[in-house]
């Protein structure tokens, strides 16, 4: 069973509250008392009205070479099915070969316009950093101004301060390296990488780096 988390914004908690409060929609609580609603009670209620959910499927890989594996066909197959699966109703699927870096791929432009038409109601992708490597909350709260969900299929896993900010480290140096280095970024990276392994191995106990993260 899929399991929704609570939307913060759009049409859909208008109508999620309502549920809730009437009682048509079963909630389950977390330990943090955040609220999770089963995909499928939403869908039955939304086929209920008449209403089958207008989903885009957004896939992307980085470079020719997994396209010519059948990455990206694969990828937009998966999502397909996991639509299919969330009783969405498919009107477009943007499949493109392009680096995460680049502010101008035309299937991200394509994509944006379907949200600012309001043409669809979800949009589902593998992985956030399929869409943006940086600033992913923010492009999901723009898209709730249009009412346009945002979802992910594997959401990131839920990471110590330490394994956060190491992360956060390698995405800059990625990121940056790679405006000015092209494919030399994933060395640098692998460097950068490399380099954390061999001070944890040194004897840099998991206490020395929760103090760093916690004084950042």
């Amino acid at each position: 069973m899929t399991i929704l988390p609570w939307v913060q914004s759009g049409w859909i908690r208008l109508y999620a509250d309502l549920w809730d409060k009437a009682g048509l929609l079963p909630v389950i609580r977390t330990a943090t008392n955040q609220r999770r609603i089963p995909a499928d009670a939403i869908h039955s209620l939304l086929k209920g009205q008449g209403k089958a959910p207008r989903c885009a499927i957004y896939a992307r890989v980085s470079s020719a070479k997994q396209e010519q594996e059948g990455n990206l066909t694969r990828q937009a197959e998966r999502l397909r099915a996991e639509a299919k699966a969330r009783g969405y109703q498919v009107v477009a699927l943007i499949a493109e070969q392009a680096s995460s870096l680049n502010e101008k791929r035309k299937g991200m432009k394509n994509l944006l316009a379907l949200i600012d038409q309001q043409a669809i109601d979800i949009v589902l992708i593998e992985y956030p950093d399929r869409l943006v490597r940086f600033g992913f909350s923010y492009l999901e709260e723009t898209f709730g101004w249009k009412q346009v969900r945002l979802e992910v299929v594997e959401p990131p896993k839920v990471q110590t301060p330490t394994e956060e900010l190491v992360q956060d480290l390698l995405t800059i140096v990625t990121v940056f390296s790679g405006r000015l280095y092209g494919s030399r970024a994933k060395r640098v990276r692998q460097c950068v990488l490399d380099c954390l392994k061999a001070e944890e191995a040194d004897g840099t106990d998991s206490q020395n780096h929760q103090t760093r993260a916690e004084s950042l």
